[in-house]
C-alpha cells in the first residue's frame, strides 16, 4: 500500500476518519516520529503544490487536509515522550495571509507546525491589513509576524507590514517572516519586500520561526 497515495486520496474525499484510519495502521508498523517526515509532510507539501499549481484542491479539501495534519500531531506528541523533556510552550507569534490574499492552505499547515512545535499562534485570517498584524503583534508581545501570499502582486503588499513595523520602531524587535508560492517562484523576492527570512515549507517554517525568534531578543530593550 502507497501511504501517502491514498492518504491524498482520503483528503480529496473529505474522508477524515478513514485517514486517520490509515495513519494509526501505519504507525503500528513503523516509528510514530517518523510519521512526520515519511508521510505527512510529503503529503501536505504534493497538497499545497496542487493548491497553487493546479488548482485541483479545493477549498474544503485544504481545510480538511489542514484537520487532518492536526490529527496526526496529536497522535505524534501522544506517542513520543516530547512533552516530559520540552518546554510546554513557546513565545507567541502571530500569522496570517497578507492583504488581497486569500490562498490559505499554506498558512493553515505552518500554523499546525507551530503549534505541534510549542509556540502560541495567534492566525489572523486571511486579508490582513499591515496594521493588524502589527496591533495584535504588539498586544500580545510577539516577536515574530509570519505572512503569506500567493501572488507576486499581493506579496508586494507585504512592504505595508514593513513600512508599519519600522515606522513604531520596532524595526528588530519584531522579524518578518514570508511564505507562499510568490516566494518559492522568485528568492529575489524575500528581499524585495524587506522580510528577515523565508521558507520552503511548514516543517523549515518551525526552524525559522525559532531562529527569528531568538535574533529579536539582540534587540530587546533592557530593563
Amino acid at each position: 500500500m502507497n501511504v501517502r497515495h491514498s492518504l491524498i486520496e482520503m483528503i480529496k474525499r473529505a474522508d477524515r476518519r478513514g485517514a486517520i484510519s490509515l495513519l494509526e495502521e501505519w504507525t503500528s508498523a513503523n516509528a510514530i516520529e517518523n510519521l512526520l517526515s515519511d508521510v505527512l509532510e510529503p503529503v501536505l507539501l504534493q497538497i499545497g503544490e496542487e493548491w497553487y499549481a493546479e488548482g485541483s484542491v479545493s477549498i474544503a479539501q485544504s481545510y480538511v487536509a489542514a484537520k487532518i495534519a492536526e490529527d496526526a500531531f496529536a497522535m505524534i506528541i501522544a506517542g513520543t515522550p516530547r512533552g516530559s523533556n520540552a518546554e510546554a510552550t513557546k513565545g507567541p507569534v502571530v500569522i496570517g495571509n497578507i492583504e488581497d490574499d486569500f490562498h490559505s492552505l499554506g498558512r493553515r499547515m505552518i500554523v499546525t507546525f507551530l503549534k505541534a512545535d510549542g509556540w502560541i499562534v495567534h492566525d489572523l485570517g486571511n486579508d490582513v491589513p499591515p496594521k493588524v498584524f502589527v496591533d495584535k503583534a504588539e498586544e500580545i508581545g510577539a516577536r515574530v509576524i509570519g505572512a503569506s501570499a500567493m501572488t507576486r502582486t499581493t506579496a508586494h503588499k507585504i512592504l505595508g507590514l514593513r513600512d508599519e513595523i519600522d515606522s513604531r520602531g520596532l524595526k528588530g524587535r519584531i522579524q518578518l517572516a514570508v511564505g507562499g508560492a510568490a516566494f518559492l517562484a522568485c528568492s529575489d523576492l524575500v528581499q524585495e519586500v524587506g522580510a528577515d527570512g523565508t521558507a520552503s515549507n511548514a516543517l523549515s517554517a518551525v526552524k525559522l520561526f525559532a531562529t527569528l525568534f531568538a535574533q529579536s531578543e539582540v534587540f530587546e530593550e533592557p530593563p
